[in-house]
């Protein structure tokens, strides 16, 4: 199978605790519209003897860097550890960045690396636009290389709503993997969701969200790649709504 990689099919992670011993991931997509890779390629042009005035290229060196354009969005947590340290200079300005992308198989690959925020800018445009940011991540050396099983299995739970008749979702995990989203159904009998199987007509899923559905009624929540359609995982629950 082959599909079309979208770039929100890209999946940016930032670690917002790079100081502390344990790393707190947050997505990094709320305000960003525009993601771009550069290798920045250190390439090597030979002109041997055997070439008869040929030459030849090696790459014998590379500096990745992720560039991020969009708007200000105060409050997200990946954006505001961002802006925040504009003024701050050498360690102050590193951290960890994971990328995540989907292959044809469900698995995913995932990078990870410690990067450098640079050329950092926090507002500019129009009096009555959003205000236009960037950021770049550079790489600090080579980034650990992952292959990530695909989430078939999530686990929903459902708790009474503070209105009559809601009732409050949750899933794990708390964020789809990288190239997919989360969709949901419910029913007096749980819709099935098949690993394997392309499934469309279901609503996207917030997760921790409230949802008008009564008591009686069982959810299904699966993951689903966002360009196939195709799902990787789902769970059920039966539905506790408030009374």
């Amino acid at each position: 199978m082959s599909y079309l990689l979208t770039q929100y099919g890209v999946e940016l992670e930032l670690d917002i605790t790079p100081e502390a011993a344990a790393r707190t991931w947050v997505p990094v997509c709320d305000g960003f519209n525009n993601l771009t890779e550069a290798l920045n390629e250190q390439v090597q042009e030979y002109f041997f003897l055997c070439g008869k005035g040929f030459g030849s290229d090696e790459v014998t060196g590379i500096h990745p860097v992720v560039q991020l354009t969009g708007v200000r969005k105060i409050g997200n947590p990946a954006q505001d550890f961002i802006f925040r340290r504009r003024f701050e200079l050498m360690e102050a300005r590193k951290t960890n960045l994971r990328l995540s992308i989907a292959n044809a198989d469900g698995t995913i690959t995932r990078y990870t690396n410690r990067v450098t925020m640079k050329n950092i800018s926090s507002f500019g445009g129009a009096t009555t636009d959003g205000a236009a940011v960037s950021v770049d991540f550079s790489f600090n050396g080579r980034p650990v290389t992952e292959t990530i099983a695909a989430s078939d299995s999530l686990t929903v739970t459902s708790v009474a709503g503070t209105v009559a008749g809601t009732t409050v979702l949750t899933v794990v995990p708390t964020f789809p993997d990288a190239g997919c989203k989360f969709v949901y159904a419910y029913g007096e009998t749980a819709p099935t969701a098949t690993a394997g199987e392309v499934l469309t007509g279901w609503n996207d899923f917030v997760n921790g969200a409230t949802y008008q559905i009564a008591n009686g009624q069982n959810v299904t929540v699966a993951m689903v790649n966002v360009s196939t359609y195709i799902v990787t995982g789902s769970g059920t629950a039966a539905v506790v709504a408030a009374v």
